[in-house]
């Protein structure tokens, strides 16, 4: 390990104590919360009760009740805070950033006193090309969607016009067949007559 790293652990290890006095400050601020609840928060609940059912309501128990377990969940809430983001690393870590620094501080980086929105100009004009090309390329791509679908609709178009045409060459196939049979059924019905007679003539 050299000497960097040696007083990179060393720094930490003592900005460490800066963990139970951040602690003690949302502790103490926690405790405050609900310091403002009173009984005089529940009269009008005590006054209906005692008329209705002469019932006398204890308020300065249940304020005090309500106190203690709201307290209690907003703390345990907190110290879940604490530990699912790893906040003593991160307070550490931001305590060595404040104190490499030090020498920098209340100084004017805005030396061209330039407005946010113009200190941000060139960032948002970016952030607009991106959005340009990104809608350019989804252009692209729905124009090549549409062009595929396009495609596929012509020919779906042009298979039902072939399945249409050969619908109506079929239904004049069938109706010219039925009039060539109509037209020759009366001499099929005189053929089978004839044949009738001479079976029955036989058979005499």
């Amino acid at each position: 390990m050299n000497n960097i790293e040696e007083d990179t652990e060393a720094a930490f290890k003592r900005l460490q104590a800066v963990i139970p006095q951040v602690k003690q400050a949302y502790e103490e601020a926690i405790g405050q919360i609900f310091s403002d609840l009173n009984s005089s928060d529940l009269e009008s609940c005590a006054s209906i009760l005692e008329e209705h059912e002469s019932t006398s309501l204890d308020t300065e128990q249940i304020i005090h009740s309500t106190r203690r377990l709201m307290t209690k969940i907003v703390l345990d809430v907190n110290q879940c805070f604490f530990s699912g983001n790893d906040v003593e690393t991160k307070l550490t870590t931001l305590e060595m950033l404040k104190e490499q620094f030090a020498a920098h501080e209340g100084k004017n980086w805005n030396f061209n006193c330039l407005s946010p929105e113009e200190l941000t100009r060139p960032l948002r004009m970016h952030n607009l090309n991106l959005s340009i090309t990104f809608m350019e390329q989804q252009l692209k791509k729905q124009e090549k969607e549409l062009e595929i679908a396009m495609a596929k609709s012509i020919k779906n178009r042009q298979l039902i016009h072939d399945v249409h045409a050969e619908r109506v060459k079929v239904g004049c196939m069938m109706k010219q067949q039925l009039a060539e049979y109509q037209a020759i059924k009366p001499q099929l019905m005189e053929m089978e007559r004839l044949i009738n007679d001479s079976y029955v003539q036989e058979e005499m």
